[in-house]
């Protein structure tokens, strides 16, 4: 019983610190974060040539825009200087606009982004 106690308090500390090194703790962990997340979801959606493509990519890309908008809650916690988009940022912008072109994509890119923009709004 002691034994079991003993390896329940390890478990519990080696849990503490995961998730406590799970945070952000500068700005520039957080854009390089971003970067990355903003980078993979412009490539998903330049692979997108029609619009049963971006029906069958929605639900992943609806997890990247939210995993995007949890970041950018994040950094509204951390004092940042204001920054030029950067060349992810841009491609996003273009795959966007492309989407937008497409009979009814649209609708779909933001169907994918409403769940994003509610926890923006909060």
């Amino acid at each position: 019983m002691i034994l079991e106690r003993k390896k329940m308090k390890y478990w519990v500390l080696l849990l503490g610190l995961f998730l406590g090194g799970c945070g952000f703790s500068n700005f520039a962990d957080l854009r390089f974060e971003g970067e990355a997340q903003t980078k993979k979801l412009a490539e998903e959606l330049k692979r997108i040539e029609c619009k049963e493509d971006l029906q069958k990519a929605l639900p992943a890309i609806k997890k990247r825009f939210n995993k995007i908008a949890d970041l950018l809650v994040a950094a509204r916690e951390i004092e940042a200087p204001e920054l030029e988009p950067s060349f992810a940022s841009e491609q996003l912008f273009v795959e966007l606009a492309r989407l937008y072109e497409m009979p009814g994509g649209r609708d779909l890119i933001e169907t994918a982004q409403s769940e994003a923009v509610c926890r923006l709004r909060r």
